[in-house]
């Protein structure tokens, strides 16, 4: 089943978020043999669903070291 496609920008936003706010990788990651994605960059949650990218190769941006990867400051 797909997601239904957002009807105003602010959705398209949204669903983007959701997307790509929730994994990043946790070192250079390949796909069929090129570079996808280097280490910190964001990781599309359907590629993580869908087995294209390993659960081992991807910290989520909750954890301290996803942060650390992804090159987030805590703002205090």
């Amino acid at each position: 089943m797909t997601a239904p496609t957002p009807a105003t920008a602010e959705e398209l936003r949204e669903a983007q978020r959701k997307e790509y706010g929730t994994f990043v990788a946790a070192g250079p990651i390949n796909i069929n043999g090129v570079r996808a994605f280097n280490a910190g960059d964001p990781v599309p949650v359907s590629h993580v669903e869908s087995g294209v990218v390993f659960t081992e190769q991807v910290l989520k941006v909750t954890t301290k070291a996803g942060r650390d990867a992804a090159g987030i400051t805590e703002k205090g």
